[in-house]
């Protein structure tokens, strides 16, 4: 992009749960999809390692429903 607002940030290799979802964002939306992805993390054997992430990957005028979203959580496996 020719936006100098737009930046590159490099994050380190690491393994992540992800949870893919269509619609809206909103912070209770989210709150509940990240304690639902926490949960199943847990019941697979794994633990948050880090600050999950969201992605959003639409352009504004992208109709509701069409939209595509990422919460991406980084995990560690427990012993």
């Amino acid at each position: 992009p020719n936006d100098s607002r737009v930046t590159l940030k490099a994050i380190p290799e690491h393994l992540a749960i992800v949870d893919r979802f269509s619609g809206r964002w909103s912070v209770s939306i989210y709150a509940k999809r990240l304690q639902q992805l926490n949960e199943a993390a847990l019941q697979a054997g794994y633990e948050p390692a880090g600050q999950a992430r969201f992605a959003r990957f639409d352009p504004p005028y992208t109709p509701w429903f069409m939209r595509r979203n990422e919460i991406q959580l980084p995990v560690r496996k427990v012993d």
